[in-house]
């Protein structure tokens, strides 16, 4: 994971000279962290793999620290790679295996959306270490699943992105459109549409799940821990978003 650096600028296009010097500035700062231009749009990679978490992690503190970029940088994007191996390829002996009820919570969702809960992640000698039910669901069903690579020394921890809703009228409604994090550590199974209560920086509040993804390394430490299920899901069909 944390494979790729995207950087976004807001540049004078009739400045030629300034923005390419200030490129320039960019690709020496980034080198300085470990990553090195890659010759496509505004990508940057690890020159050395095996520490990407930790050198992505800390170029884009450099980049967001850089007095220089103040106004000029419009947001950075850190990528991960969807096709580590193929399903076929991945080892699942050391696995536990999972509770038929939990196999049950995620094989519903997948019935009714077609789609996994979420990502299946490996490690370099491609030995499953999360998303173990993602990968019976697509083995049972034949259906692509997006496989991530960790560094096994690095720390992996699964999160949900949602928006913050409240109870209004007998109905969960969206409060905002932006979209926010939390780390998911708790035992119960969790797919998009949960309801969960989190912590917030004014108290606790709550959240309906958008999307369930991962991160790893020292991004591990950016967000807040989810605080309860509510065991409770916001059905699409059903539920009138506010604007």
């Amino acid at each position: 994971m944390n494979e790729t650096l995207e950087v976004y600028l807001n540049l004078d296009m009739d400045n030629e000279q300034e923005n390419e010097e200030l490129i320039r500035k960019i690709d020496d700062l980034l080198l300085s962290a470990g990553m090195n231009y890659s010759g496509i749009a505004n990508m940057y990679l690890p020159v050395e793999r095996k520490n990407r978490d930790t050198v992505v992690f800390c170029a884009e503190k450099l980049l967001r620290n850089a007095d220089w970029l103040k106004g000029i940088l419009s947001y950075i994007s850190v990528g991960t790679l969807t096709n580590a191996c193929s399903i076929k390829e991945i080892r699942t002996e050391l696995m536990s295996d999972p509770s038929p009820e939990k196999i049950w919570y995620y094989e519903q969702y997948y019935q009714k959306t077609k789609k996994l809960p979420h990502a299946i992640v490996v490690d370099e000698d491609k030995q499953l270490t999360d998303g173990y039910i993602s990968y019976l669901l697509a083995k049972k069903y034949n259906v692509h699943a997006d496989v991530y690579e960790r560094v096994a020394e690095q720390p992996l921890r699964k999160i949900v992105r949602g928006f913050h809703v409240k109870f209004s009228d007998g109905k969960w409604r969206k409060k905002s459109r932006k979209r926010y994090i939390w780390i998911y550590t708790l035992k119960a199974p969790v797919v998009p549409g949960d309801i969960l209560m989190v912590n917030t920086k004014t108290g606790k509040d709550f959240i309906c799940v958008d999307k369930i993804d991962y991160v790893a390394g020292k991004f591990c430490s950016k967000y807040k821990k989810s605080r309860k299920h509510l065991h409770i899901r916001m059905e699409e069909e059903s539920t009138n978003y506010e604007k």
